[in-house]
């Protein structure tokens, strides 16, 4: 009996010490969000813009105004959209319009994986050796393990946008299903790395 309590104590204290890590795990992921690229002067073959946050167009559009890429790809578009239609619903400034107006849409990509997937047929297609990568700042990290995983040779930059107000009651749910999509997407490439 004293054996089967101890055995139930352990099993106890390693499930709240799962549960600790994997809160501390949120914690650091909620404050160390990026946001800031780690390179602002690389000219990469082409900007990568993942839709689905605010603001992302229209940077992507100015990274390429600014001639930090020679191309920009919008993955992840509605069909049926065109550059016309997100140059008035995302209120692009007219000095970026032209700029957009260069860009390749796609529009089969569902979700990140989808994203990475449709990008790296792209890649190949035009031969493109590096990239900068616009989305949000909560979903670089993923989005960098899922490129990596269809595109190891492919050189990032990642160039997060920063959301206002993550941290609010609001937006606590957003993060923390990243946090949990982040750590199953890490969790499944490290195994692929092992095999």
């Amino acid at each position: 009996m004293k054996n089967i309590l101890l055995s139930l104590r352990y099993f106890f204290l390693s499930i709240v010490g799962i549960i600790a890590f994997w809160l501390l795990g949120f914690c650091l992921f909620a404050i160390t969000l990026p946001n800031a690229p780690s390179d602002m002067t690389k000219v990469t073959d082409a900007i990568v813009v993942l839709t689905g946050g605010k603001g992302r167009v229209e940077l992507g559009s100015s990274l390429l105004n600014a001639g930090l890429g020679n191309r920009l790809l919008i993955s992840g578009v509605y069909p049926g959209v065109s550059v016309e239609t997100l140059i008035r619903k995302q209120k692009i400034p007219e000095h970026l319009a032209q700029s957009l107006s260069k860009a390749e849409l796609e529009y089969s990509a569902q979700d990140t994986a989808g994203n990475a997937k449709e990008t790296a047929k792209w890649v190949k297609e035009h031969n493109i050796s590096t990239i900068r990568l616009v989305t949000g700042n909560y979903h670089i990290r993923r989005s960098m393990i899922e490129f990596k995983r269809l595109l190891p040779d492919l050189i990032i930059i990642p160039h997060p946008v920063p959301e206002q107000h993550l941290l609010s009651a609001k937006t606590f749910p957003l993060l923390w299903n990243e946090y949990v999509k982040l750590t199953l997407v890490w969790l499944g490439y490290r195994l692929m790395l092992q095999n």
